[in-house]
């Protein structure tokens, strides 16, 4: 499979389950889509990307964390840094065994307790000898689990939040 079969297939797989998707112009990548998943009201976006000379498409996410959230946890921090760091580390663990790949953006460290959770990315690349439809969407689905998971997580430790991006 090369580049524009994997993009001509990944648009019909996408089409027939009836995912809301928009094409992203991007010039370092074949292939940019920006994925609705579930197909419902509450869906979230992912992207869908098959860079230039790679032979993988990777699914990633990105998700801002609430500025009440960011607050809370700038506060926690002060208060218990020791409880804030520990919550810094089990979120780490439990996205390393996610089988996911993962970055958190963490705020800059004051007196040496680390800022707080600003962003997290989720991914995880397809090469094209392994890409099939149920390995597209259990893909996205295993990436969708984890970022829910991540984002309760945030919710029970640190509150709703203010609705407002960080």
């Amino acid at each position: 499979m090369d580049a524009t079969a994997a993009a001509n297939e990944i648009r019909k797989w996408l089409s027939s389950e009836k995912l809301e998707t928009r094409e992203v112009q991007d010039n370092q990548n074949f292939l940019h889509l920006h994925v609705r998943y579930p197909p419902t009201k509450a869906a979230h976006l992912f992207n869908v990307v098959i860079p230039k000379n790679r032979d993988l498409a990777l699914i990633y996410s990105i998700t801002r964390v609430d500025e009440g959230q960011q607050n809370e946890m700038r506060e926690h921090g002060k208060e218990d840094s020791d409880a804030w760091e520990e919550w810094l580390h089990g979120t780490r663990i439990q996205l390393t065994r996610s089988n996911l790949d993962w970055v958190l953006h963490v705020g800059k460290a004051k007196e040496e307790v680390p800022g707080p959770l600003q962003a997290f990315n989720l991914s995880r690349p397809i090469w094209f000898d392994g890409l099939t439809k149920n390995e597209m969407m259990q893909t996205i689905r295993r990436l969708w689990l984890s970022k829910l998971g991540v984002i309760h997580e945030i919710k029970f430790a640190f509150g709703k939040g203010t609705g407002k991006p960080g």
